[in-house]
């Protein structure tokens, strides 16, 4: 039997997990600054440098819940200090060997694999390690590196393209790798595996998971690119959904299945799941439309709006352990409820921003997503990973990831989407003009969403994230 992860150096797990938290967070939006000077240096143009972007946000949506299997077949720790190693390998050689833009993708697409062998599990072994008491609080702490990530990503990236090159922005993860190897190596405790235990993967259900997740995301993206053709947007779409009807049918006959379906009769760990995909939707496209309007439209250096969005991962990261500590005394509704009506609010706000708006209005609308942010996220990461058995948690840690990674991929979609069809819809008004209006025609869909998360929020049951419910 794998030993559970006990009490002793609790809160050490968060130097590993924190770790990868970081690296991977930071690598989310950091490259993104780097597009126009890669767009130069590879001579490309902007559709086919912006795969740099998809593919880090594709490859987990297709491996999470796999690798949160492997986690469980072959044990934690041996996952984690592999990751660490992988990650740490591709983001040394990629500056090294990416001779164009082509093989820089195919690294930037390893680098997204190296992200889900970590992130997939990082939410399971922060739950192992602590009682159903302090799990949602962990849960929190857990959070405050990705804020961290998040924030440095626009901010250390901009310093170190300024001063340095592209190629610093990968280098700059090596290091960190190191020390989370060495932290997974010492740190965590074995969770050996009995070898009379099934460690078969489901291969049918592995490709046609991965292929029918990453075909779907195709399409989506087909939606918010330039001279949009509904032929391959169908296709994609329905051999997508083709490939998910397969995966769901063998994964309820197979004998070993990657993801034990039965978990989704748990009410909780289905509302949560659909909570965190939604509200993790809305997030992403605020964060995405943001740095347009302070660029574009209120005309900000790049690093002072760098500095402005930090407002938000602040306290998003100060509000992360408060929502889960409310989620284990109170319950889940509570801070969820709270986080999601605080984003709906900043989300009103930023609706009625215009060229004009002063400074603190922005700042408070910042403040308002990031708190919100804090308790919701924590809170909800901890209703789904406490509903789930503990024999599971690796692929109830892998489906929150990949919720979390879909939701983010979504909102980057819908907001190109709605703010690019909506702003050709006001093509009588002045460009500065149409651009709000599209704007706020996505925030006004980002408030829709959140309503539906809030209606979600109050069917879920009224106990604390480790109450088993039906």
């Amino acid at each position: 039997m794998r030993k559970s992860f006990d009490r002793h150096n609790k809160w050490m797990v968060f130097a590993v997990t924190g770790m990868a938290n970081l690296v991977v967070s930071f690598s989310i939006n950091s490259l993104t600054l780097a597009l126009p000077l890669l767009k130069n240096v590879f001579g490309v143009d902007q559709s086919t440098v912006s795969w740099l972007v998809v593919v880090y946000s594709l490859i987990p949506c297709c491996t999470l819940l796999i690798l949160g299997r492997t986690a469980e077949l072959f044990g934690y720790k041996r996952q984690f200090k592999i990751g660490f190693l992988f990650f740490g390998l591709v983001c040394l050689a990629a500056p090294l060997l990416s001779g164009n833009i082509g093989i820089l993708i195919v690294f930037r697409c390893l680098q997204g694999l190296g992200y889900s062998i970590m992130i997939s599990i990082t939410q399971a072994i922060v739950s192992r390690s602590f009682g159903e008491s302090e799990r949602g609080k962990a849960l929190g702490v857990n959070s405050i590196f990705v804020s961290i990530g998040l924030a440095a990503g626009p901010t250390v990236g901009g310093f170190l393209l300024t001063y340095f090159s592209w190629q610093a922005l990968f280098y700059f993860n090596v290091p960190f790798c190191l020390l989370g190897f060495l932290a997974a190596w010492f740190i965590l405790p074995d969770d050996t595996v009995d070898a009379a235990q099934n460690r078969r993967m489901d291969l049918t259900g592995v490709i046609s998971l991965a292929l029918s997740i990453g075909i779907i995301v195709i399409a989506l993206n087909f939606i918010s690119s330039p001279g949009f053709m509904p032929i391959p947007f169908l296709c994609c779409l329905i051999t997508g959904a083709i490939g998910l009807i397969v995966f769901i049918w063998h994964e309820l006959h197979a004998a070993s299945p990657i993801m034990n379906l039965k978990l989704f009769r748990n009410r909780t760990f289905s509302l949560s799941n659909t909570i965190c995909l939604t509200s993790y939707l809305v997030q992403q496209l605020i964060t995405y439309l943001m740095p347009g309007y302070l660029i574009n439209i209120l005309l900000l250096r790049a690093d002072t709006a760098g500095l402005m969005m930090l407002a938000s991962p602040a306290f998003m990261l100060i509000f992360s352990p408060i929502g889960g500590s409310m989620a284990d005394k109170k319950g889940t509704r509570l801070p969820a409820g709270l986080g999601i009506a605080s984003i709906a609010l900043g989300c009103l706000i930023m609706s009625f921003l215009n060229e004009s708006s002063p400074f603190f209005i922005i700042i408070v609308v910042l403040l308002l997503v990031g708190t919100g942010n804090g308790l919701s996220v924590s809170s909800i990461n901890a209703s789904i990973i406490g509903s789930a058995p503990a024999e599971s948690a690796g692929v109830a840690s892998g489906m929150l990831a990949t919720m979390r990674n879909l939701g983010q991929t979504l909102g980057v979609v819908f907001g190109t989407m709605i703010l690019t069809v909506r702003q050709s819809a006001y093509h009588n008004v002045a460009e500065n003009k149409a651009y709000l209006f599209g704007q706020r025609d996505s925030y006004y869909f980002g408030i829709a969403v959140l309503a539906v998360s809030l209606v979600l929020v109050t069917l879920l049951p009224g106990k604390r994230p480790g109450y088993m419910a039906g």
